[in-house]
């Protein structure tokens, strides 16, 4: 199996676009990539390269360093021996040697390819849920992965309210979660509500965008799992631990310095959390723009991927790059 990678130069971000709306009037800096369809998950490599998934067209796009006007579409074109293949890409991290991992929320599974452009399956079979070896695993509408300091990937298993686990051989457990719900506690006494997006810090700590109890999780490498900023009804404000007002977060990124960025969705902002649990609002989007998923580059700057109405067109990505997020 292979991946093609297509490049288009073209004045048109994307040619493919009937008409496109100049990037100034929807609120978005000059300079910003805009791509047709709503952003899904976004990782930068280690040499700079963004990566950003759109579910609806089955693509990743890949944006050189400097906002370069050439792209490249990832793209699957073969399927596997048993009929299975990529569905809708969502969440995405990048591995050390620069292999990219998807995903794949429509499919149920976890996708890899590496840099040479070959692709294979990580772990997931059918919907449902499940631990067990690479093919014996199940998962239900997985929309992020992030790699531990380990090698193994962490999996945001939102459909199954869970956070689970692929050791480097393969092998699936669930880390926390069980039910629809919100508590804290260890393993399966540790209760999410549509967990969206996470990110894992060098000490194996895995942070979660527990979307739909408005929350921000930490869970440890144990298990254990405690509300960091953050609660079930949600809300606008600033403040320290579960005082804080979020709705709908969507996105989360660790800082160089340990520091958290969430891309709070229903606040059309992002928000930065220190280890203390103190959240401020870093800035605000403004129009009809709204931050879905964000990552952090090597030099400690940002980049946010929003979702961007036109109201002539369906939804559009728009690359947001912010050069001192510390």
């Amino acid at each position: 199996m292979s991946v093609q990678l297509a490049e288009t130069q073209s004045p048109e971000i994307f040619p493919r676009m009937p008409t496109r709306p100049e990037t100034e009037t929807l609120g978005c800096p000059a300079e910003s990539p805009l791509i047709s369809g709503r952003p899904g998950g976004l990782t930068v490599g280690p040499a700079g390269t963004i990566r950003l998934s759109l579910p609806s067209t089955r693509a990743v796009w890949q944006v050189e360093r400097g906002w370069a006007q050439s792209f490249s579409v990832i793209k699957e074109e073969a399927q596997d021996g048993v009929g299975r293949s990529l569905v809708a890409p969502m969440g995405l991290c990048t591995g050390p040697d620069g292999t990219l991992y998807v995903a794949d929320v429509a499919g149920h599974r976890i996708w890899a390819i590496s840099p040479g452009g070959s692709w294979f399956l990580v772990a997931g079979s059918v919907y449902g849920y499940g631990d067990g070896s690479r093919d014996e695993a199940r998962f239900r509408h997985p929309t992020d992965v992030a790699m531990g300091p380990d090698g193994a990937l962490y999996v945001a298993d939102s459909g199954n309210h869970c956070i689970r686990t692929i050791s480097p051989d393969g092998a699936v457990r669930t880390l926390a979660g069980s039910i629809f719900d919100f508590g804290d506690g260890r393993g399966a006494d540790g209760r999410f509500r549509q967990p969206l997006a996470l990110d894992v810090d060098i000490d194996g700590n895995c942070y979660v965008a527990d979307t739909g109890n408005n929350a921000i999780r930490r869970v440890a490498p144990n298990g254990e799992v405690t509300t960091v900023a953050g609660s079930p009804p949600g809300g606008d404000a600033d403040g320290v631990g579960m005082e804080v007002g979020l709705r709908w977060p969507t996105g989360i990124a660790i800082g160089l310095d340990g520091e958290l960025w969430v891309a709070d969705y229903g606040n059309r902002a992002v928000r930065r959390i220190e280890r203390n649990g103190t959240a401020t609002t870093a800035f605000r989007l403004d129009g009809r723009r709204w931050p879905v998923s964000l990552a952090m580059t090597a030099e400690g700057g940002m980049i946010v991927a929003a979702e961007v109405l036109s109201g002539k067109t369906r939804p559009l990505s728009c690359l947001i790059s912010i050069d001192a997020a510390r």
